[in-house]
């Protein structure tokens, strides 16, 4: 089976990666162990040629000293013995200078020594003590500066060793950081194989919750994570079709629904005005509880498809506004409901004008006002406030009533949540109220939660960042 890298599975792919990575970390030590091996190996022969040329440089100093007593032994008491020592020693010393001399390079010295050998060499014999004396004399001085010379060689050696080191580590130092970037360049290509596809991932799901064009785009890459991604173009056609058919249902539904439920609000209010006739009192009573339900079910009915229509709204649209020319619209529409209970508006309103969205703003209002109502005490006022705290626009509508508990605060902001307190009006909640104030909020950045205040047994607050703009 061929390999590839557009259909490896992601195990591969990691193996393979590693593997990569691995290869210049394997150079690296490879080049590391032939450097080291080299170095050892040069000190050690540079070890022992220094070794040879001192034991060379003191075995040619003692030589010199041997020479010097043979001969002048050999000058005294004139005896073949001494003279065959001497001759010893100087044939000694000769091996020992042309090696050296070899070394040393310098052939201006060898020759003065070599000649001063060879004097010594054939007239050693036949010289007298006088003549003999400034022949040793300049013998040892001579060998006194190839002494020299082989020390001042040594030190030469070590100065080209230590720079030979520092080549060697500058060379490896290069090498290292070459092979790091190799190997940096290696796993910044791997990791990219496996990150794409994962920000392609990323962005198919944000496309599909939030409900955008899904990337025509194939996703390429390891194996599973291709087909997780036909998996997530196989759910987004889906959820579309859902949401085709969703839409469908409620255009029927609100369709449908509306012309039936008006037919049986205008016959029940033509039988409860007793207008095709007189009407005893069950009738009448059965008349009411059907005028009741069909109040109910418009209302569910308004607040199911307002819901539907908030869930499309994607983006908000703010302006300017005046919230005092909101709030009076809000309760002059909510006047007959809250007039029915006796409860009164208590308005506190610090802001002159204000930059959000009309809409969702008056949607939020409404459904605070209509929970209050329907949730607050008989003749109990409603207070609502708004004003700026910090960098938030903060909204407060609250009312005396049954105090909600702590585990019910969170909920009731989820869709078709209904706390244990009934309600003192005809209407049965839908449990929808909440849930659109929530997220009305959220659509504007901001959110809603349920507050302790001392001046009301429910609070309501939303929350809301103080948008930019300028006012018209």
């Amino acid at each position: 089976m061929r390999f590839s890298l557009q259909t490896a599975s992601l195990r591969q792919l990691v193996l393979l990666s590693f593997f990569l990575a691995l290869i210049p970390v394997a150079v690296l030590l490879w080049q590391s162990h032939k450097a080291l091996t080299g170095l050892s190996q040069h000190a050690v022969e540079e070890a022992e040629t220094s070794v040879a040329s001192v034991r060379r440089a003191e075995n040619m100093q003692n030589l010199v000293v041997d020479i010097e007593r043979a001969i002048r032994q050999h000058t005294v008491v004139k005896t073949a013995a001494l003279a065959r020592v001497a001759g010893s020693h100087l044939d000694s010393y000769q091996s020992l200078l042309s090696q050296v001399c070899d070394n040393i390079g310098q052939p201006q010295l060898c020759q003065q020594q070599q000649y001063q050998l060879s004097l010594l060499l054939d007239n050693f014999s036949s010289l007298a003590g006088n003549e003999l004396e400034p022949v040793l004399q300049q013998f040892r001085t001579q060998q006194q500066q190839l002494t020299q010379q082989i020390w001042l060689l040594l030190e030469q050696k070590l100065q080209q060793q230590l720079l030979f080191v520092e080549a060697s580590q500058q060379q490896l130092a290069w090498q290292t950081v070459a092979l790091v970037l190799l190997t940096l360049l290696l796993v910044l290509w791997a990791s990219g194989r496996i990150t794409a596809p994962v920000h392609k991932l990323d962005k198919m799901i944000r496309a599909i919750g939030q409900q955008h064009q899904f990337p025509d785009e194939k996703l390429t890459g390891p194996r599973e994570l291709a087909e997780l991604g036909e998996q997530l173009r196989w759910l987004s056609s889906r959820l579309q079709q859902l949401e085709a058919l969703r839409l469908i249902l409620l255009r029927h539904a609100s369709h449908e629904l509306k012309t039936p439920l008006s037919s049986i609000r205008e016959g029940c209010s033509l039988l409860s005005e007793q207008l095709l006739g007189p009407l005893n009192k069950q009738q009448l009573e059965v008349v009411g509880l059907l005028n009741g339900s069909a109040d109910r079910l418009s209302v569910l009915t308004e607040q199911l498809l307002d819901y539907n229509r908030l869930l499309q709204q994607a983006k908000p649209e703010p302006e300017w506004h005046s919230p005092q020319q909101l709030f009076n619209d809000c309760f002059n529409d909510h006047a007959l409901s809250l007039q029915q209970r006796g409860q009164q508006i208590d308005l506190s309103c610090q802001l002159s004008a204000i930059y959000t969205d009309a809409t969702l703003f008056r949607r939020i209002l409404d459904n605070l006002i209509n929970n209050a109502q329907a949730y607050g005490s008989q003749d109990s006022p409603v207070w609502v406030k708004l004003y700026q705290q910090e960098h938030q626009l903060v909204l407060d509508v609250a009312n005396n009533g049954n105090p909600i508990p702590d585990a019910l605060k969170e909920k009731l902001f989820e869709p078709f949540q209904r706390g244990t307190t009934p309600r003192f009006d005809s209407i049965q909640g839908s449990g929808l109220g909440l849930s659109i104030v929530a997220d009305c909020a959220r659509l504007l950045a901001g959110h809603a939660d349920i507050v302790d205040v001392i001046y009301a047994d429910v609070c309501i607050r939303v929350r809301l960042p103080l948008l930019e703009g300028k006012p018209a």
